[in-house]
């Protein structure tokens, strides 16, 4: 079965609420004000984004259909809803770090068009003061004080129309305030029902067919060729037409303590949903996208003949 392969670089309890759609533009940003220390959300290297929260909200699922997102988050919305929504927790600001195009890009013909593919957001709370921007490590949780949580987020489409096709979220635990691994394990399972399968490594993965139906429990072929579907580390994405909505999630135990969590990591793709606009969609958007600059750019008066 063709499909393929994309790298890039990339509380006391599980937020795991749904949430139930705006399409903001990008946010304008700003240097710093003499004196000005950070506040809500910043970019990387130090200015200050204008983030506007009202009115970012995530289409629901269709009724009946399988829980599909995290925290709210759903695939299939525009990467500027997907880090709005998560720059804005509950609808608030919230302190920030945003990170863009830290991440090599699919080898393909893109035809110079210049895509938005890969956002990483960190929230917490910041460091009173800006510190200088250290060029050799591109990690937008150095930035804040203390981490609450970080996102990456992938998507794809013709420039200002990108869409979130694949998400990962890291949910760490301060020390002395980790909850037990038993507690979350409960609560993913709460929310996307029980696993379809159970890694070596104690990975708990979800697994759909592009039908949307689960995939059978006695396919272990097909179980284990679509568990590759996303990597909880390093964000590794496989898309194939024969995969559907995969969920894995990894739950890494506290030092010192193997009965305490220190982090939840959550990852999430549609792979055949991907795979139908990798291959099928994208060479023809990016044809008419290119034949749209050329005629606006006049180039359609051609030769003398």
């Amino acid at each position: 079965m063709p499909h393929a392969t994309k790298f890039l670089v990339a509380a006391s309890a599980l937020s795991l609420a749904g949430c139930g759609g705006g399409d903001p533009k990008p946010s304008e940003t700003r240097d710093l004000a003499a004196g000005e220390g950070p506040s809500g959300a910043m970019t990387y290297y130090g200015k200050k984004i204008e983030v506007d929260c009202g009115g970012t909200m995530i289409p629901p699922r269709p009724e009946g259909s399988a829980v599909d997102d995290l925290r709210g988050l759903r695939l299939g919305v525009p990467l500027d809803t997907a880090v709005r929504f998560v720059q804005c927790p509950d609808g608030k600001e919230t302190d920030s770090i945003v990170l863009e195009g830290d991440g090599p890009q699919l080898s393909r013909d893109q035809a110079g068009l210049k895509i938005r593919s890969f956002v990483r957001v960190a929230t917490g709370q910041h460091k009173a003061r800006w510190s200088s921007t250290d060029v050799l490590n591109y990690d937008p949780r150095n930035r804040l004080e203390q981490v609450d949580a970080e996102w990456s987020l992938y998507a794809d489409g013709m420039p200002g129309q990108e869409k979130l096709y694949a998400l990962w979220l890291t949910q760490p635990f301060a020390k002395g305030g980790e909850p037990t691994i038993a507690s979350q394990q409960a609560a993913l399972e709460q929310k996307y029902g029980k696993p379809s399968l159970t890694g070596d490594r104690g990975e708990m993965f979800w697994l759909r067919g592009p039908d949307g139906k689960p995939l059978p429990e006695f396919d272990r072929e097909k179980l284990r060729e679509c568990s590759a579907g996303i990597s909880i580390y390093g964000t590794q994405m496989n898309w194939r037409p024969d995969c559907g909505l995969t969920i894995v999630a990894m739950i890494e135990p506290a030092y010192g303590n193997p009965q305490l969590a220190q982090a939840v990591r959550v990852a999430m793709i549609d792979a055949a949903a991907y795979y139908d606009y990798e291959v099928n969609r994208f060479p023809q958007e990016r044809d008419a996208y290119r034949a749209s600059q050329a005629a606006d750019a006049g180039a359609n008066q051609g030769g003398k003949f």
